[in-house]
């Protein structure tokens, strides 16, 4: 019976080590295939005339160009992407930072309003708005910006931002370098301002009480100690933050103006490089275009993974000089100065960028849904579609299909995957480490790189072509890393004493982990499901190039179709029924909400648990 136990230990180890192991399969094969892919263009083009060449004309509408008249350079796309990355930091990272300080040191817990008249009704009005809990309605709202679908930022930004900035240019134009600036600020903030947020609140708690002891300030405090201290976690924040910004496709496609020229102004239409692969894929030749806009997503693929390894550099550890005493370590002393109005000024800067935050959430939900609801009909919701008649049945029916099949392969990978990290895994190995760098590297790749590896392995060399089975086999390396790490978590919240009174009792490792660990990381799984199913439900970039983008949907996995945040792509870039495209909006809206309230009613239970 012992002999039968091991094996089944090690065995199991074996297993789950696999599991761990396929984000390194995913990383290299992503690599590979689209490399393997773009060899025709750098073969025929020329890697320097592809990389530096400064005009991109590859005949897209059949003009009559010859083969060797076709010209394709990037340059002016890579310049563009990089542009727009950094404004975008600049803006979305500033107010990110200081909103996550806002969060940490002054948002209040509660509002205490008095009320002195005798109305009772009135009384128990102001009573039940005391007890709200401002702290965790503001991380919410940071929440529910992450997870909005990017598509609907693009639709409020061409109907509200581009307007606006229409308006105050003279020549009457609004998309452009500067809306691109502003809409990707806006969808990097929330992942700028968590990252922010678990950093300031990761430095040590005596570094603020030791700065108040010496006579500084809250504000002396906040931003010349807590936040110096932080600096190694805001750098990381901001360094994904240029990640996601440098890979975000379906947003920008709306407001750039899609003209691959260098920029000369604010309101100079653009294109970048992930615009450039959604513009013209679908209409692509296969001789020399298509592998043109591979070899693109290529470039793009580099530039990511340089950005997200560049984190590596990142210090782990606080070490910075304050004024001739060196903040390191255990051994802390700081020369505090009780002089300044910076940080003075400083705090009211991040109230004020806090508030910001809240009113453009509600501009972007109210606008959404005051426009969408009216749209919502009996009929579209679930009506039969046709091409001339679109319904939401097909894009529902096909969304489904996807998170199902998704989720029945993706969870058991990610969650043996992340038992082999906690249960199995040497703490602090080679071997963890190179895993951890892989399942980091997987979640940075963007979304159109995911679907330009699922168009080319699973539909051209798998044979499955537009797909819900080339969708979902896409999705699955998309949500993995996020299925592993907050499987992770929880499997690392399990009580050490339930696997020992397990082992007490004669149980073997893995029968303690199937009976004891899990059970008890259940909520952290479910928790890891959900963020999936939000993740595919807003995804757009990696399913148009492996679902499809037709209006209707013949049942089967193998037939190819639109998810909704596909179908309000299609709704809107071409020109179909706008009112249609406000109420596809105002669904993914209201879906994304439904999500964050599951996540956070299931983290407060098991708070309430863990108390």
């Amino acid at each position: 019976m012992f002999k039968a136990s091991k094996y089944k230990d090690t065995s199991a180890k074996i297993l789950f080590f696999v599991c761990a192991g396929l984000s390194v399969v995913a990383v290299f094969g992503i690599i590979g295939f689209i490399l393997y892919a773009s060899v025709p263009a750098f073969r025929q083009i020329g890697v320097f005339n592809f990389l530096f060449g400064t005009v991109w004309a590859p005949d897209l509408y059949n003009n009559g160009l010859a083969s060797a008249d076709r010209v394709f350079g990037i340059l002016p796309m890579i310049v563009n992407s990089l542009l727009v990355t950094l404004g975008a930091i600049a803006i979305g990272g500033t107010i990110g930072v200081f909103t996550a300080i806002f969060l940490v040191f002054w948002c209040p817990d509660k509002l205490r309003i008095r009320y002195a008249g005798q109305n009772k009704f009135l009384q128990k009005v102001v009573s039940c708005i005391n007890k709200i809990n401002l702290r965790t309605i503001f991380d919410q709202i940071i929440k529910l910006l992450a997870g909005i679908p990017s598509l609907v930022y693009g639709f409020f930004a061409i109907e509200i931002i581009v307007p606006m900035l229409a308006a105050i240019n003279p020549e009457g134009v609004g998309q452009g370098l500067l809306a691109c600036f502003l809409i990707l600020a806006i969808m990097i903030l929330p992942t700028i301002t968590s990252l922010t947020k678990n950093a300031l609140e990761a430095v040590p708690e005596q570094y603020y009480e030791g700065a108040l002891a010496m006579g500084n300030t809250k504000a002396q405090a906040v931003f010349r100690v807590v936040f110096p201290a932080a600096r190694s976690g805001i750098i990381s924040a901001l360094i994904l933050g240029i990640g996601r910004a440098v890979g975000e496709a379906m947003a920008v496609i709306w407001v750039c103006g899609n003209r691959a020229v260098f920029p000369d102004g604010l309101f100079s239409y653009i294109r970048t490089l992930t615009t450039n692969i959604v513009m013209e894929m679908g209409y692509a030749p296969l001789d020399l275009h298509r592998p043109a806009l591979i070899a693109t997503g290529f470039v793009l693929l580099i530039i990511v993974l340089i950005i997200n390894l560049s984190m590596n550099l990142v210090p782990k550890e606080f070490k910075g000089k304050r004024g001739n005493k060196v903040l390191s370590g255990e051994k802390t002393e700081i020369i505090y100065r009780k002089k300044g109005l910076v940080p003075e000024i400083l705090k009211y800067v991040s109230m004020t960028l806090a508030t910001l935050v809240a009113v453009i959430l509600a501009l972007i939900v109210g606008f959404i849904l005051v426009r969408g609801i009216g749209g919502l009909s009996w009929h579209f919701l679930f009506g039969r579609s046709t091409n001339a008649d679109p319904t939401l049945v097909p894009a529902f029916a096909v969304t489904g299909y996807v998170i199902l099949f998704t989720l029945i392969i993706a969870l058991p990978l990610g969650i043996g995957a992340a038992i082999y990290l906690v249960e199995y895994a040497k703490p602090g190995s080679k071997v963890v480490k190179v895993l951890r760098t892989f399942i980091d590297t997987l979640s940075g790749v963007p979304s159109i790189v995911f679907g330009l590896f699922g168009m080319i392995f699973f539909g051209d060399i798998l044979g499955l072509g537009y797909s819900v089975l080339t969708g979902s086999f896409t999705m699955v390396l998309v949500v993995l890393p996020t299925i592993i790490r907050s499987t992770e978590e929880a499997l690392i919240a399990v009580p050490v004493s339930l696997r020992e009174a397990s082992y007490g009792l004669g149980a073997s490792k893995v029968r303690t982990i199937f009976k004891v660990v899990l059970p008890s990381a259940f909520p952290g799984i479910a928790t890891a499901a959900v963020l999936s199913i939000g993740r595919i439900i807003g995804e757009s970039a990696a399913l148009i190039f492996t679902v499809g983008s037709i209006l209707t949907f013949g049942g089967s996995p193998l037939d190819q179709g639109s998810t909704l945040a596909v179908l309000l792509y299609t709704l809107s870039v071409e020109g179909l029924e706008k009112d249609l495209s406000y109420a596809t909006a105002a669904v993914l809206l209201i879906l994304a909400f439904l999500l964050n309230m599951i996540v956070y009613f299931i983290e407060r239970r098991v708070k309430k648990r863990n108390k």
